[in-house]
């Protein structure tokens, strides 16, 4: 992820943390503590990745979180983990779909 601060133009997003995939924080937007959101998050998807290799999943890829105030997007992004935080009220399935056409560019 070049530039982080692309993804908090999109009007869904309420902030995005990427750090490394031990938990450093490398970047962040948004009123997030990042230092401790990028070592969950880098916690969260080594624990999710080893449990889809147990299913016979494969590689992990994305998880989404949804509670009653904030939504989160994990993904895996140039050898970093990126959380993307989203309103739940918006469609999130809308917010996957520009996420990924931005992590492709």
């Amino acid at each position: 992820m070049k530039d982080i601060n692309v993804l908090a133009k999109l009007p869904e997003v309420v902030g995005a943390i990427l750090s490394d995939p031990s938990g450093a924080l490398l970047d962040s937007v948004g009123s997030l503590d990042g230092e401790t959101v990028g070592a969950v998050h880098a916690f969260s998807v080594h624990a999710l990745a080893q449990a889809g290799e147990l299913l016979g999943l494969g590689a992990f890829l994305r998880a989404s979180v949804t509670g009653p105030v904030k939504a989160c997007l994990l993904t895996i992004q140039d050898d970093a983990v990126l959380g993307v935080y989203v309103d739940p009220a918006k469609p999130l399935a809308v917010v996957e779909k520009k996420l990924q056409g931005i992590l492709q560019e």
